[in-house]
């Protein structure tokens, strides 16, 4: 499960109902109705009046305690207190951020409801609770009560319809009511007056904002609608019936037609056969599901809200601190100490129009804490200062560029206390205030011998800088960004958000106080200084938090033994870069557009007239309208003309193959051909690309700017393309990859006695796999039997379905099944494995990897099939890709420790995933050769063994 509790609202109070709701539902196509249009046309926006916070109790414990389900935070006595953490976290941000004018937590009390009593198999097939959930919520009760933070509790009442009476109180008395749930149910309350804040998708913010606009766009229904809706539906883990046979999307559909349920049943005649036949079989299982889904309103009265207990006036911080203490949450201790005593905790402001006069305001909420230093005396005695203190600090560069290669410090800040930290401005308002010199010589007193350590945000980005500049430190210990990626790889890791997300603290945005055409030398110095100074000062705040979360997760061993280590291995790979010989790209460039123009011809003279091939609709009409080209891949914009599509129908229709080679020349040519030459850096006259450690869920590194991972290996163009890559002068590049290391991992993992005996006894795994399943002798396996059993080795990685198969290999359906079947006879322990794996999923909420990275498997609940699927081959995939990412990481470590030991010129320049390519002085070639070997075939002991395949040459394409 992902450990970003704020991430989590409530559906019911199991696991699995946890995990399905936060899966994303694909969105619904909404017919065009009066209504609806309306609806969408207005932009949901917090309202201005007062506003009703009502936190969804349960919804909440729930979502925080699987949060740190697979690594919960325990106190000194070893109890579980994750749900305690992420409850109050929460609260606490939500009052901080919001500064609610009243809130209330609303909990659902023990025991049997109204419900139960109109269907006493209500919620029947629930599992229990986990105990050391409940264990926790007297004790969030105590610290509620402790702070006087407001709470409510019915007997024989859901907290749903506390809820949902609260909220119609509230507009009746012209407050604004703000619901914080996941819970869909509560939907059905939305209106002008009534909002929800839910948790966000991916890369959004992380409490989204819900109004009727939301609800329409994510389920082509109207929040007047949702009680219809769900009582198609039905709830599996409410054992609410519904409608059997009703979907989302049909739900949706039928409502956009019919409005209402009862609308629905007035018009059965104007329905399909099949859909009359399930409405009709229903329809006393939907009148049950209603009365079960209509949250009541009318529980109590309240008769003024500025006097009763929700008016939020009177908050205790300073009670709840011992009792944090006391289970060993010192960060959240810390933060009460710091609030005690004030009612609304004032967020930090945010520069916008005014932003001189903000910048000074920011300053005086964080009392005074950010410094500008202008003269050397005053440096050298803070970093004499951090030495005797700490020895450790976050450090950041403001710099001229976002290229590490050729960005110039214009300042940089630093923090070794939480909310003090100092900004050295060397250029402020246009004028230079220290020589390069002059810094760096104070610098290289602390950094380079280790004297001070620093963590930093995206710090090998400032690692690369200062090294450019003069500058190299030793001691590089943690990485804000690579730990928020430990802790939840499926997150979003800028630091804006991980501020926003886990200390509630909203940093200013380089967008909001630099004006277009300026730089931030140009601004004010006390402006600069807010802005630059926060950047340390949020950097150090995240890596006491993280630390703390990764120590509590045993995640830190990684962190400190293997991804921060690889993570200066990696900065000196981008730095090394690797030289392009641009008269050898140059000439492709002519003959490229010669190609594309001439394959061009081709489909216009096929096709009969002249269209636009990069414009997915004209192809689409051409190829499926025009020519009658028959697919079953359909959007909503009309046919699919995605690769996918294509690639099955190429065989048989030249206009479809020549279509996807024009696609083909026109990538590489755009993407490498016409862009390499511009990505050469002027000073070391080298393409230094970038490799980022958090770029995949999996583990795998991922290249940007330019991606060299994407050049095509076995085609002739990304051959030649691979060639105008050389070595310097008296070097030869060297390629050690290592052999079919996923399947390598499967057999490990699997402990496959066929697969290992064929790793072991050297052969070729694809042909050996072909005469198990086709059985037939080893040495008379045909090529097209092995092409069916390679395609088969490697899609079962990748959860491969029998329909899949079908389509790569272009055979039938039920051919596909059978070789399928036929493959899991012979290795029976890897079917064992792909199941357990995903039964783990299932149970666990995520998978780990051999060296234990951890990844969540949000979707792995979903009520879509699709999704489902897609998930459960996701749990597989990972386990095997991302453990054959660690073993490489841990080969890079071991080489770069050879290498360094011997003192070799030879340099690492790129990492093709399963490939490592180096640029070996001549004289070292075969000493290096057999360190590399040893390396990376001793990175991690497995059942059988590693094996390195290694290649020179005199460019890129000669390698492979």
């Amino acid at each position: 499960m992902s450990d970003s509790f704020e991430l989590f609202g409530k559906d019911d109070f199991d696991q699995k109902a946890l995990e399905r709701e936060a899966a994303l539902r694909p969105p619904v196509v909404i017919e065009k109705r009066t209504e609806e249009s309306e609806v969408k046309s207005k932009p949901s926006v917090m309202p201005t009046g007062k506003k009703l916070y009502i936190i969804d109790g349960y919804g909440l414990i729930y979502r925080s305690y699987y949060g740190f389900f697979n690594n919960p935070m325990k106190d000194t006595k070893g109890n579980n207190v994750s749900a305690v953490y992420g409850f109050f976290t929460t609260v606490l941000k939500i009052m901080r951020e919001y500064k609610p004018d009243y809130l209330v937590v609303a909990m659902d009390s023990k025991g049997l409801t109204f419900r139960h009593e109109m269907y006493p198999a209500y919620k029947a097939n629930r599992d229990a609770a986990p105990e050391d959930l409940h264990a926790q919520v007297p004790l969030i009760n105590d610290i509620l009560k402790a702070m006087d933070i407001p709470s409510i509790a019915m007997i024989g009442v859901e907290a749903d319809d506390i809820i949902a009476t609260l909220s119609e109180q509230a507009t009746r008395h012209g407050v604004d009511t703000i619901m914080f749930t996941g819970d869909k149910d509560l939907l059905q309350l939305v209106d002008e007056h009534t909002f929800a804040l839910r948790p966000a998708k991916k890369n959004e913010k992380f409490y989204k904002l819900w109004g009727e606009k939301e609800v329409v766009e994510e389920f082509g229904i109207t929040p007047k609608q949702m009680v219809d809706y769900l009582t198609l539906l039905g709830d599996a883990s409410d054992n609410v019936p519904g409608v059997k046979g009703i979907g989302e999307k049909g739900a949706a559909k039928l409502l956009q037609q019919f409005d209402s349920l009862d609308g629905i049943y007035a018009n059965l005649r104007l329905c399909s056969k099949g859909i009359q036949a399930k409405l009709e079989e229903g329809k006393e299982s939907a009148k049950l599901s209603k009365t079960l889904i209509q949250l009541r309103d009318d529980l109590f009265e309240v008769d003024s809200f500025d006097t009763s207990q929700y008016l939020l006036d009177d908050v205790d911080y300073s009670a709840a601190i011992p009792l944090f203490e006391g289970i060993g949450m010192k960060s959240l201790a810390r933060d009460l100490e710091r609030i005690s005593g004030s009612v609304k905790p004032v967020a930090t402001q945010k520069v916008t129009e005014e932003p001189k006069a903000a910048a000074s305001e920011m300053v005086s909420a964080e009392k005074g804490s950010y410094e500008a230093v202008t003269s050397l005396p005053r440096l050298k005695e803070l970093l004499a200062l951090a030495e005797k203190e700490s020895a450790l600090m976050a450090f950041d560069l403001e710099t001229t560029s976002i290229d590490s290669m050729v960005a110039i410090p214009i300042g940089f800040s630093f923090s070794w206390k939480e909310k003090i930290a100092y900004y050295v401005p060397l250029v402020s308002e246009g004028k230079r205030l220290f020589t390069d010199d002059a810094i760096r010589s104070v610098l290289n007193d602390y950094l380079p011998n280790g004297r001070i350590a620093i963590v930093g945000q995206n710090i090998k980005y400032d690692y690369e800088v200062l090294v450019n500049w003069g500058v190299r430190p030793k001691r590089v210990v943690f990485d804000t960004m690579v730990a928020a990626w430990l802790l939840d790889s499926t997150g979003v890791f800028n630091m804006d958000y991980l501020s926003e997300k886990y200390l509630g603290y909203k940093t200013i945005h380089y967008t909001d106080i630099v004006p277009k055409g300026k730089l931030l030398s140009d601004l004010p110095q006390d402006l600069v200084v807010a802005y630059g100074a926060e950047d340390s000062d949020i950097t150090w705040r995240l890596y006491n938090l993280f630390k703390e979360l990764l120590v509590a997760r045993d995640l830190y061993r990684l962190m400190e033994e293997v991804e921060m280590p690889l993570l200066l291995i990696i900065a000196n790979m981008e730095m090394n870069g690797i030289f392009l010989d641009r008269t050898l790209l140059e000439p492709l460039t002519e003959e490229f557009e010669k190609r594309l123009a001439e394959t061009e011809a081709k489909v216009f003279e096929i096709c009969g007239h002249v269209f636009n091939l990069n414009s997915p609709k004209q192809l689409q009409e051409v190829l499926f309208v025009e020519r009658e080209i028959p697919t079953g891949a359909k959007t909503k914009s009309g046919f699919s003309t995605s690769t996918d599509v294509l690639e099955p129908l190429a065989e048989t229709y030249e206009e479809v193959a020549l279509v996807l080679h024009y696609r083909m020349l026109s990538k590489l040519k755009n993407t490498y051909i016409d862009k390499l030459p511009l990505q050469i850096n002027e000073k070391t006259g080298r393409i230094h690309p970038s490799f980022s450690q958090t770029g995949t869920e999996t583990g795998r590194l991922s290249c940007k700017d330019p991606n060299l991972q994407n050049i095509p290996v076995r085609t002739e163009e990304g051959r030649r393309i691979r060639s105008s890559f050389v070595p310097k002068k008296g070097c030869i590049f060297l390629s050690a990859d290592y052999s079919q290391i996923e399947l390598v991992v499967l057999a490990h993992m699997a402990d496959d006695p066929g697969l290992k005996d064929a790793f072991a006894n050297g052969v070729d795994v694809h042909r050996a796999t072909a005469a198990l399943i086709f059985n037939v002798p080893f040495e008379q396996v045909s090529s097209d039997q092995r092409r069916i059993a390679k395609t088969i080795n490697f899609g079962v990685m990748y959860g491969m379905s029998a329909h899949s198969l079908a389509m790569d290999l272009q055979i039938p359906h039920t051919e596909a099944k059978q070789f399928i079947q036929q493959y899991f006879e012979r290795y029976s322990a890897v079917q064992a494995f792909v199941e357990q794996t995903k039964r783990k999923a299932e149970t666990d909420g995520y998978v780990t990897t051999i060296l234990g990275h951890v990844r969540t498997i949000n979707e792995i609940h979903s009520r879509n099939g699709g999704e489902r699927a897609k998930a459960q081959r996701i749990s597989v995939n990972t386990v095997i890709q991302g453990s054959a990412a660690d073993i490489m990481k841990m080969a890079m470590l071991r080489i770069d420790s050879a290498l360094s030991a011997h003192a070799l010129q030879t340099k690492l320049l790129l990492q093709i995933h399963d490939e490592l390519v180096f640029e070996v002085p001549f004289a070292e070639l075969e000493l290096v050769k057999g360190l590399v070997k040893e390396a990376m075939e001793g990175a991690v002991k497995l059942s059988i063994p590693l094996k390195v395949s290694m290649e020179t040459g005199e460019n890129w394409g000669d390698i492979h």
